[in-house]
């Protein structure tokens, strides 16, 4: 299975308070376990790259421009290491 609809699902039944989550999901929830890991780890990189930037010290992490994809990567890959 490659394809879960997460951002459907999600948006029918709970209201979702920032729309770059569902979107984040809609981008991810047709890749496999394998895909998955691959952008967890590009995500991962980049969000490390972010934090230890000079320019980001004491930002909050929400304002990464990967935030929300980070949420979405890692929850699918979660999500989907259980079904498949």
């Amino acid at each position: 299975m490659s394809w879960d609809p997460v951002s459907r699902k999600l948006a029918a039944v709970a209201p979702i308070a920032d729309e770059r989550l569902a979107a984040a999901f809609a981008k991810y929830e047709h890749l496999t376990i394998a895909e998955l890991e691959a952008e967890c780890l590009a995500v991962e990189e980049a969000f490390k790259q972010w934090v230890q930037h000079p320019d980001n010290e004491g930002k909050p992490i929400q304002l990464a421009p990967m935030y929300v994809d980070r949420i979405a990567v890692d929850s699918l890959r979660e999500r989907r290491t259980w079904w498949e």
